[in-house]
């Protein structure tokens, strides 16, 4: 637009019609409102099965960049996505694939097809003889129609009908400032809202106390569906909020520093889709999953650098001879992270009863860490110099029937575990011979400070003790000599695995170039 103004602009559509299998047909989709499994292709029934899938989407993207001085750099942005996710999850969809228990009606009756030691071995030779019953496979279903009743125990996946595809909003304005020659700083705001975001939604849903029976579709189509229905169900909305923050520092010709903050918060209802599900499904009590997200850390710091020692050609020590051919050229890459703790939340057994539901503990007294964890990561976790937070805080919900079934008063990703700790650092040289050869070394040191990252302290509330909660409608105090409240295991930010996980791990490497 002007010499210190550059906008961008885009606009883009995306369109997903409904999936289809590779030999012609539709896919395998549960009907919510009848029970039936429509398959695509067959009979009747068109190869979309009639899903509603909209008329896709218009996703714009505006950007712009100004630089008020010639040291000062203003960058905005806002974007819309699309969520691409495929129809992958109908793989596994009734009746594509059909699992069976194995068990007989009644266990104490069964009998093996073939056996030389069992029941129907009795009197070998004379006798009688055990008629052998082996398992029962489930009947094949007739496609012929293209329209199968679910039966009432089996599980599938289906989605929502209309379906309308979610999207993300994802928005920043920064501003950098270069001081002086070599130091330049960058803070500003990135944010996200993530609209209809897919949540693995349990379709028969139950309210405490009533069990399957009770569930949204048995008690809309009047049978007891005992099987697992998952819809995945664009869902609310997630939200992202961030500071982000960047000081960088150059020195001389071949070293930099910097350091990094970012401070955010992530709220959703559900994380990774349909890898896990939403841990209150019935619609009543929807508000409970929200809360922050698995992968929140509230704060995250990063140091990190690239140093060359001040030898050798060009800087300003040693710059001929032996000692810039020994001295110069090594480089060194440390980086320091830390981030807060991420969130857990305190589930509990017991009776409740509801279908596709999770349970969680009653807050009974004060929350408080202690912050006990093991000394190293290898230390066998003796309970109470491992307990991370106060077990005697906590009751499982006392229940005593179906009629005062209830959830704990604790919800989702209410607490939070401890924060991780790690320096790496790499070594680095390239010896050069003549202008064709070079060996390049390299050590790199993963954990350097041996560190241990402790994972979440087990959340998991026992309700086999026998001293009871100060608070009505609480039943027994979680804190029962089990491992409740402790650490007892380590682990690695976003839960990946590798050289950082927690040991220090030392690499060596060589090169040779020609």
């Amino acid at each position: 637009m002007r010499p210190n103004i550059t906008l961008t602009l885009g606009l883009r559509w995306e369109y997903y019609p409904f999936g289809y299998s590779d030999n012609g047909k539709g896919l395998r989709y549960l009907d919510l409102t009848t029970g039936n499994v429509l398959i695509g292709g067959y009979g009747n029934v068109p190869r979309d099965d009639g899903i509603d899938v909209g008329h896709g989407q218009f996703l714009p993207r505006v950007g712009i960049t100004y630089s008020p001085t010639p040291t000062t750099v203003v960058r905005a942005g806002y974007g819309i996505s699309a969520d691409p996710n495929n129809w992958r999850y109908f793989r596994n969809a009734y009746p594509a694939v059909l699992l069976d228990t194995n068990t007989a009606a009644n266990t104490a009756n069964y009998i093996p097809a073939a056996s030389l030691t069992g029941l129907n071995a009795t009197g070998l030779g004379g006798g009688s003889y055990s008629v052998p019953v082996g398992v029962a496979l489930a009947p094949l279903p007739d496609l012929s129609t293209g329209v199968v009743p679910l039966p009432t125990s089996v599980s599938t996946t289906t989605i929502r009908n209309p379906f309308r595809r979610g999207y993300i909003n994802s928005f920043n304005v920064m501003v950098q400032q270069q001081i002086g020659r070599n130091l330049t700083f960058q803070t500003g705001y990135a944010g996200a809202r993530a609209i209809r975001p897919l949540v693995n939604m349990n379709a028969n849903a139950s309210p405490p106390g009533t069990g399957s029976a009770g569930g949204l579709l048995s008690t809309s189509l009047g049978k007891n569906y005992t099987g697992t229905i998952n819809a995945l169900t664009p869902f609310k909305r997630n939200y992202y909020d961030s500071l982000q923050t960047k000081v960088t520092q150059r020195f001389g010709s071949s070293s930099s520093a910097g350091f990094v903050w970012t401070w955010s918060k992530a709220i959703n209802f559900s994380d990774n889709e349909e890898l896990s599900s939403l841990a209150f499904p019935y619609p009543t009590f929807w508000e409970k999953n929200r809360g922050v997200a698995g992968f929140d850390r509230t704060h995250n710091f990063q140091i990190f650098g690239v140093m060359g020692l001040p030898f050798g050609k060009g800087e300003r020590w040693a710059q001929t001879g032996v000692s810039s051919w020994i001295l110069g050229g090594w480089l060194f890459n440390p980086i320091v992270s830390y981030l807060t703790g991420a969130p857990f939340t305190v589930t509990s057994g017991g009776n409740l009863n509801a279908n596709g539901s999770s349970q969680t503990a009653d807050l009974v007294g004060i929350y408080r860490r202690t912050k006990g964890k093991p000394s190293s990561s290898t230390q066998t976790c003796v309970q109470a110099s491992c307990q991370y937070f106060d077990p005697s805080a906590f009751a499982a919900p006392l229940i005593t029937g179906n009629a005062n079934a209830h959830y704990g008063n604790t919800n989702r990703n209410q607490f939070r575990g401890p924060g991780y700790f790690s320096l790496n650092l790499s070594v680095s040289r390239e010896f050069k011979f003549r202008e064709r050869y070079a060996l390049g070394i390299r050590a790199d040191a993963f954990s350097l400070t041996n560190t241990p990252h402790f994972a979440n302290p087990n959340a998991g509330c026992s309700s086999s003790a026998t001293t009871v909660g100060p608070v009505l409608g609480s039943g027994q105090l979680c804190n029962n000599g089990s491992s409740f409240g402790a650490i007892t295991g380590t682990a690695q930010p976003g839960g990946f695995f590798g050289p950082d996980a927690g040991n220090r791990t030392i690499w060596l490497g060589a090169n040779f170039k020609f």
